[in-house]
């Protein structure tokens, strides 16, 4: 995604040179400058608990397909992520068991990207001018502004 340059700027973590601190400089940057310009702001941070152990498998794959990832890479995660089965040996024997919620646990190597890639497509949809989102590994930050503090009331 980043040597193709189609990570959105408001995608913080997991990035080179990118950091929770730069996401906090960010959106206190994006508040002040509403505030300067006499605006109204309302900032609603989101924490996506699971993120890493909750992602649907199809938006996942949907998202590396419109990505422009290369077949064969689409095709190994479609069978990682598909017909997932654990067994393990116990006292009674051979268990195995059916895992098809947990994508990736948190910490592992693949975990991060796809989180970013499945972020990226929520960050590169069209928000309207007076709504900006930035994104943190599992936590989005929204800073809404507006001239009129009714347009703000939720």
């Amino acid at each position: 995604m980043e040597s193709r340059n189609i990570t959105s700027p408001n995608q913080h973590v997991f990035r080179e040179c990118r950091f929770v601190d730069t996401a906090i400089h960010s959106l206190i940057n994006r508040i002040a400058d509403a505030k300067r310009k006499s605006k109204h702001v309302l900032v609603l941070t989101i924490d996506i608990k699971g993120a890493f152990d909750n992602l649907h498998h199809q938006v996942i794959i949907d998202s590396l397909i419109r990505s422009g990832a290369p077949g064969n890479f689409v095709q190994i995660f479609i069978r990682l992520l598909h017909n997932r089965l654990v067994t393990m040996q116990t006292p009674e024997g051979k268990v195995s068991k059916e895992k098809g919620k947990v994508v990736f646990p948190q910490g592992s190597c693949s975990g991060p990207a796809l989180c970013n890639l499945v972020a990226n497509d929520i960050l590169t949809q069209h928000w309207p001018a007076e709504v900006f989102i930035e994104a943190s590994a599992d936590d989005f930050d929204l800073v809404i502004h507006s001239n009129v503090l009714s347009k703000l009331n939720l």
